[in-house]
């Protein structure tokens, strides 16, 4: 059986290679999203997910995650991820270093939440905020 960090990182390899089409069928039918950043909203279902996932990306094309850092705690997996991407015009390139946490259940991802602060994320789901500047990790 795998890992909840085995699954997210296929989800990471999938949107690197298909883009949001490629990681919908990890998100369970009744996925909640929350993004501190987003106006006010029930960001519920797949359909939620690609409502956040299109306001995220929204101005930018090739995105890819390029490096990540996984903290397994318990039903929940704390992800530090560096995501890079381009304008739509080409001229400008983006450069994102945030978290996700993700809870599981099933396999599925049931919970998803948005974090700006990597060190937060850690601390939110018990962990040691420190880790966010390099420590060590599962990769």
């Amino acid at each position: 059986m795998e890992s909840n960090t085995e699954i997210y990182e296929r989800v990471l390899e999938a949107f690197n290679r298909e883009g949001m089409d490629g990681v919908l069928p990890y998100f369970s039918d009744e996925v909640e999203v929350f993004d501190p950043d987003l106006p006010p909203g029930d960001y519920r279902g797949r359909e939620g997910v690609r409502i956040v996932t299109d306001h995220l990306s929204s101005g930018m094309k090739d995105m890819e995650v390029k490096d990540f850092r996984f903290f397994p705690a318990g039903d929940r997996v704390v992800a530090l991820i560096h995501t890079q991407a381009k304008g739509e015009d080409d001229e400008i390139e983006f450069e994102l270093r945030d978290a996700h946490t993700l809870t599981f259940r099933d396999g599925k991802i049931v919970y998803w939440r948005l974090y700006l602060d990597q060190a937060e994320a850690l601390s939110d789901a018990g962990l040691d905020p420190g880790l966010a500047l390099g420590g060590s990790g599962e990769d």
